[in-house]
């Protein structure tokens, strides 16, 4: 199964084949710092290095209460483990650097008129699952590697649900980072609409982290595991049909945007084996075929278009069966 859902190099690829400038980006890590620090005169050491590190402590070190929240954070038996298991998974950032540089060198290729950040800062947090992962904070990426620990035994700890520690793996930073700089510098809220439109939505964003990351493997894409994205394959043509048959592309109510973009293990409506989120590998794919189809296309000026349903109609998008 695994080898019936792999494809030849698609036409839609050569649209996304550039070769951006290099992209220089300086890192410095928090978490050595912040787990280091002499815990007998905990304020003067914040104090000592806030100036540095601002992005995370530019609160009122004078407030007890900050600097006592900030110590029960370093000192805590779970954060500090977090730390050791961090360090051990990152002894260096060999593998985050390149990683995150690729991603800043293409979207600079594609906006060079924005001004990205200069300066990435990684860290640990706790693992909030209310928090990404990578944030853009005063201009400036912060990383929390304590996500990206590869299904570690502690996700299982935190009660972290299974569908999600598939996206625990290094090789998500890329997509999460991509994620986070179009939600900065390019996301505009809209009204939700009917499935369709959300569909073609979610989907152009998905296509503009691979964009971002062309060389990023689909399952890791939509966040699925292997086995996941072939059923969604194998599959394709089945789905695509009951939502079409139904008039389901057309439903505009709360059940049907969850059924369709609400994370969970599983879409039940069609299989315990289907992945949840399937209007974004539709929409994934109704993107693929616009972009395959237009020798014009402008990664640019696509993301600025308003008219969703348009794009849908004009992608020739025909699923296999």
């Amino acid at each position: 199964m695994m080898a019936s859902c792999q494809e030849n190099k698609p036409a839609y690829k050569a649209k996304l084949d550039i070769t951006p400038e290099p992209y220089d980006l300086e890192f410095d890590r928090y978490e050595d710092v912040l787990f280091n620090l002499d815990t007998a005169d905990f304020q003067q050491e914040l104090m000592r290095i806030q100036g540095h590190y601002s992005v995370f402590l530019s609160g009122d070190l004078n407030n007890l209460d900050a600097v006592k929240y900030l110590k029960d954070f370093a000192t805590a038996p779970y954060c500090i483990s977090l730390y050791h298991k961090v360090k051990a998974a990152f002894p260096d950032l060999k593998q985050v650097e390149p990683m995150v540089e690729d991603v800043l060198a293409h979207f600079h290729h594609y906006y060079p008129d924005i001004q990205l950040p200069k300066k990435a800062y990684t860290c640990v947090t706790g693992i909030n699952v209310d928090e990404p992962p990578v944030q853009v904070i005063d201009d400036k990426l912060v990383i929390s590697l304590d996500w990206y620990l590869d299904q570690d035994e502690v996700y299982d700890q935190i009660g972290m649900p299974k569908y999600m520690q598939v996206r625990t793996n290094v090789a998500t930073l890329a997509k999460d980072v991509a994620n986070r700089l179009y939600m900065y510098y390019l996301y505009e809220w809209r009204k939700q609409g009917q499935v369709i439109g959300e569909i073609v939505f979610y989907g152009r964003q998905d296509f503009f982290v691979e964009a971002m990351c062309p060389t990023m493997p689909d399952s890791i894409l939509l966040g699925y595991s292997e086995k996941q994205w072939c059923w969604a394959v194998e599959n394709e043509g089945q789905v695509w049909a009951d939502m079409v048959g139904n008039r389901r592309l057309y439903d505009a109510g709360l059940d049907a945007y969850m059924m369709y973009f609400g994370d969970g293990p599983f879409t039940q409506a069609y299989s315990n084996d289907a992945p949840s989120r399937l209007g974004e590998f539709f929409g994934l794919n109704i993107i693929r075929a616009y972009a395959a189809t237009h020798e014009d296309f402008n990664l640019q000026q696509f993301m600025q278009r308003k008219d969703l349903q348009n794009i849908f109609q004009d992608s020739g998008y025909k699923p296999k069966k």
